[in-house]
């Protein structure tokens, strides 16, 4: 389903925004652009949470297949030689004079390996060339020195954990490449430009046919690599509509007793985007018992009423707690498991008694709920956002009623819900309360899209009509109107983060919203589709975590965001029916 030819590959530009991202359920991953550019001192061939083998470089008869970037120039530019790029493998195919390359990318389901696969074919005699780039570092890091163990094998070289090895000939001849520079590092505002270490190279003549085969490991016992474990990765069904593209994606984010946030940088288990997320990539997909092992792992860690928003101690969430209720009530929907909610009781109960009862989350006289400062989810210091959230407060209430609904125990919600019309301006709600925030942003979305009812229809198509205003785009909701002075249209860092970029997993609760509201499905369907199609774009087969608020609204942040393409994938199911 997707796949590129000449008209992207030969458009630099075009080619370079769009990356690939392989994961394993062991903490690996490979990723790179669909040129074989690495643009981020994130990606690499073989990377765990240091970037080990950063890329391999072809050539045949000494004229360069990949493509890399230098000071002031791009060298060699293989990219021209560039026939076609296919996703599901990793596959590209180059051609020149008269031979033909075909690459493929497999990463190792059960071990930290990656397996690169060649077939080359000429009619004429070539002599083909791959020599190994290192980095050996952590993945937020850049080097330049390098003085690591080697060690020449039978079949290939070990260099410190590395291992790399083949069905060819290697020369041991280490080395070191100057100077690559990282775009979008330089685009980001961070340092972008290091060396990159090569123990020598593998090579082999050839006419006619050939396969050639590097194996690249950081398992010890190489003897013991199942490579025919490898190849059969060859033989998955390829994705042939946007929900089983979804779906693998969905798997990347999914560690034994967690769920990640996002790739490249965010790859760790966050309280708050891990129960935004459950439902869609989870529940929907009836992967229930993991779903409980998760809800188990932050109720473990559950401190005075509040889970951890990183496991398994840092508690700086207001509002992971209440997105964990949501996510129980749902998973209870989906399964109606009485034995895991009545497991999950003492849980529940300590989030009623204790969540308001701590030194940064207080309820007031009036039921509602008060915060310090950056606890939201918009929490940078340029959206302090201290005071009583809106969101946090339709959480709140939805925990309560869900408490009431699923455990028939009092918790005066029908009360505290008289309470929540405090937010109400005339045409839409506060943003937060004590002091009064008037901001239009998106987080009065949830006051009309969470299980429990809050307002009355009027107010709701009141607070609709805000949001699609002044706050609807193609790809989700801004997180601040266009209107505002505060109001940033790209994103430059932490300052237009919260104030202006658009954030698609907002359009799941958006379109949640307008169904209860109208039932207009076909407008729905509508609103979803600049996202299927982002599905080619940026990180390919997944959305990106933010977009620019300003036309054409560019992509940014991590290319494949756990929650963005859960809340597509629960309101597919959840709304619209198309799972």
């Amino acid at each position: 389903m997707i796949s590129f030819g000449r008209e992207v590959l030969s458009d630099y530009e075009s080619a370079v925004s769009r990356e690939f991202l392989l994961t394993n359920p062991i903490g690996c991953y490979s990723s790179s652009t669909i040129i074989g550019l690495n643009t981020r001192k994130y990606h690499g061939l073989l990377v765990t949470d240091r970037v080990h083998l950063s890329k391999l470089d072809e050539e045949i008869d000494g004229v360069g297949l990949s493509t890399n970037q230098y000071r002031g120039a791009i060298y060699p530019e293989g990219y021209r030689y560039l026939e076609s790029f296919e996703l599901y493998p990793p596959t590209f195919i180059y051609r020149m004079d008269e031979t033909t390359v075909r690459k493929k990318i497999f990463l190792s389901a059960g071990s930290r390996t990656i397996h690169v696969s060649y077939i080359i074919w000429s009619k004429k005699p070539v002599v083909f060339n791959i020599t190994p780039l290192i980095a050996e570092r952590g993945v937020h890091e850049l080097r330049f020195d390098y003085n690591l163990s080697q060690e020449k094998l039978q079949n290939g070289v070990r260099v410190n954990e590395l291992t790399i090895t083949s069905n060819i000939e290697f020369e041991e001849k280490p080395d070191i490449y100057w100077n690559f520079n990282y775009e979008w590092e330089k685009r980001r505002g961070y340092d972008f430009e290091e060396n990159l270490y090569s123990p020598g190279k593998f090579f082999c003549r050839i006419k006619g046919e050939k396969t050639v085969d590097i194996i690249a490991t950081l398992e010890r016992d190489v003897d013991k690599i199942n490579v025919e474990e490898i190849k059969k990765l060859k033989k998955i069904k390829k994705p042939t509509n946007p929900y089983e593209v979804l779906s693998l994606t969905a798997d990347s984010f999914i560690a034994p007793h967690s769920i990640l946030a996002g790739y490249h940088w965010f790859v760790e288990s966050w309280g708050r985007d891990t129960f935004i997320s459950l439902p869609g990539l989870l529940l929907v997909r009836k992967k229930f018992a993991h779903a409980r092992k998760i809800f188990r792992q932050y109720a473990k860690c559950m401190r005075n009423g509040i889970i951890p928003n990183i496991l398994p101690d840092r508690f700086n969430s207001a509002d992971a707690t209440l997105w964990f209720v949501y996510s129980l009530k749902k998973y209870y929907e989906y399964t109606g498991d009485e034995e895991f909610l009545k497991e999950m009781g003492p849980c529940m109960e300590q989030i009623v008694e204790k969540y308001p009862e701590n030194k940064s989350i207080s309820m007031d006289e009036d039921g509602l709920i008060k915060v310090s400062e950056c606890l939201t989810w918009m929490d940078t210091k340029f959206t302090p956002r201290g005071g009583k959230p809106v969101e946090v407060n339709a959480l709140w209430l939805n925990a309560l009623s869900a408490f009431e609904e699923l455990f028939g125990i009092e918790c005066h919600s029908a009360k505290i819900k008289k309470n929540f019309s405090k937010f109400w301006n005339g045409q839409g709600l506060f943003d937060v309360l004590e002091p009064t925030d008037s901001s239009i942003r998106p987080n009065q979305i949830f006051a009309i899209s969470l299980p429990h009812r809050l307002l009355s229809k009027a107010k709701e198509k009141k607070i609709l009509k805000v949001v699609k205003k002044e706050l609807l785009t193609p790809y989700g909701l801004r997180t601040l109107s266009a209107s505002d002075k505060n109001y940033r249209g790209s994103y430059t860092g932490d300052e237009s983060y919260h104030n202006g970029c658009v954030w698609p997993w907002l359009t799941g609760f958006y379109i949640t919203a307008h169904m209860r509201i109208y039932g207009d499905a076909d407008y729905c369907k509508a609103i979803l589709q600049p996202l299927l199609e982002h599905l080619k774009d940026a990180g390919l087969g997944s959305i990106s975590e933010i977009f620019d608020g300003d036309a054409p609204h560019r992509p940014n942040g991590c290319i494949s965001q756990a929650w963005s393409v859960a809340e597509v994938l629960r309101c597919m199911h959840e709304d619209l029916e198309l799972i």
